[in-house]
């Protein structure tokens, strides 16, 4: 997901917190409420929150916008993890999501609920001493639905990715490691029931043969099996001119030019503009290596990591261009792979 401050974020933190001046106004969002368009998802969602219905302007279009982010995010990082498909990288996604943001979201807004004493009971339609004031009452509900909507996006990732998280987390739990809140005796969140229809046995035609997509595991060096040395020689190339860590063991080197899938990535202590040159240099510009079919980056990817054994944002490679310093060090160390 990306790093920028998305929406719910936004809400939480930042521009869009409903406390402030320019939030405060419910008359304002008459307008906004009916330009935002109910989000449409791509892929279908398995939870549900059961929350009070919106009362003025103010909280349906924040009702809307939180359900919609929720519906979009979860979009986005299911495309993005369902597009690699690398365990490495699904994990790395999972724990980026999960752990260091929802969590954390989570034990922050739980801290500011009890803060501004937004409490569930300014907003139950059945406790009438507590509607005087409106603008509380509208704050309250909006991050009481943030609250569940962050619980939500959170179990949509986990459910959406079971084989790859460890940890499972049930609604109580949110309640009990999170949000330090007695849980409610009426969960807000539920799982939906899909209910399954035996299929009319009806004779399909034959599928006609279609070719899968081609799996990229790694870069395939031309001369891998005719001229192996010459990976030994790029291999010193770059440790002397500090580009690859100096521990980087030769077999773990060369199985990165092999094609076959790769458990141990390469730790590039070089910059990201020497990276993207080196792979630019051997896969566009030389074609010393076998065509990824636009993939190169994907499997750059997977087979390197920063010196602080974090995963390149795939995204900034298509903006670099050729390192004014090191160009030439990048240029004869690739050199010697013709």
């Amino acid at each position: 997901m990306s790093k920028q401050n998305n929406t719910l974020d936004k809400i939480l933190d930042y521009e869009l917190r409903p406390w402030l001046p320019q939030n405060s106004l419910d008359d304002v969002f008459a307008s906004k409420f009916r330009s935002l368009k109910e989000y449409t998802p791509k892929q279908s969602l398995q939870f549900q929150i059961d929350f009070y219905r919106p009362f003025d302007n103010k909280t349906k279009y924040y009702s809307r916008l939180i359900q919609n982010t929720v519906k979009s995010d979860f979009d986005k990082l299911y495309q993005t993890i369902d597009e690699d498909r690398n365990e490495n990288l699904i994990r790395y996604y999972l724990n980026d999501t999960l752990n260091k943001r929802l969590k954390t979201r989570l034990k922050d807004l739980g801290n500011l609920l009890k803060e501004k004493d937004y409490a569930l009971t300014y907003i139950n339609p059945k406790n009438t001493s507590h509607q005087l004031d409106q603008v509380h009452k509208a704050n309250t509900f909006i991050m009481q639905l943030l609250k569940l909507a962050y619980m939500q996006l959170y179990l949509e990732v986990q459910e959406a990715f079971k084989d790859w998280v460890d940890d499972d987390l049930i609604v109580e739990d949110f309640y009990t490691q999170l949000l330090n809140e007695p849980i409610p005796e009426k969960l807000p969140i539920r799982k939906l029931q899909v209910i399954e229809v035996a299929p009319v046995p009806v004779k399909k035609p034959k599928p006609k043969q279609t070719s899968k997509p081609i799996q990229f595991n790694s870069f395939t060096y031309k001369q891998y099996n005719t001229n192996p040395d010459k990976l030994g020689d790029l291999w010193d190339s770059l440790k002397l001119n500090k580009f690859i860590s100096a521990d980087t063991p030769l077999a773990t080197f060369k199985k990165v030019f092999s094609g076959s899938e790769i458990n141990i990535p390469i730790t590039w202590t070089g910059n990201i503009s020497e990276l993207f040159y080196f792979v630019k240099r051997i896969h566009k510009d030389l074609q010393l290596i076998e065509d990824l079919k636009q993939k190169q980056w994907q499997v750059t990817c997977i087979c390197f990591l920063d010196e602080n054994g974090e995963l390149f944002d795939r995204s900034k490679f298509r903006s670099l261009k050729r390192p004014n310093l090191t160009g030439d060090k990048i240029d004869s160390a690739v050199n010697l792979l013709k």
